[in-house]
């Protein structure tokens, strides 16, 4: 650990993430998000990755459960949308009535 983080190291880490210390999982996280989203900076990566870390930790961290069963819900929609072939759940027949279009109207969005 000490032979990797040389003021040269740190000093090219900071290069490629403009000026900001990012560790090793980050980075990666930093470098899918580019690759799926090319028009986005290496600034504004690395904001957002910041972004869901700092609301990670103040939601996820706190509230397990609470997220566990957000994650669920997520899931069902999703497997829902899939299997009535839709892309919403907004409407009535999606997947059990109006049921699914209410909790859509209330999901918290996500980046």
């Amino acid at each position: 650990m000490a032979e990797e983080c040389t003021p040269t190291y740190i000093g090219r880490v900071r290069e490629r993430f403009q000026g900001k210390w990012v560790c090793g999982l980050c980075g990666e996280a930093v470098k899918e998000r580019l690759a799926r989203e090319p028009a986005l900076t290496v600034g504004g990566a690395v904001d957002a990755h910041a972004a869901l870390c700092e609301r990670f930790n103040s939601t996820v961290r706190l509230n397990p459960k609470l997220s566990l069963a957000n994650s669920m819900r997520d899931i069902a929609r999703k497997s829902c949308l899939h299997r009535s072939g839709s892309a919403t759940a907004t409407t009535p027949s999606a997947c059990g009535g109006d049921k699914i279009g209410r909790a859509a109207s209330c999901a918290v969005p996500y980046v």
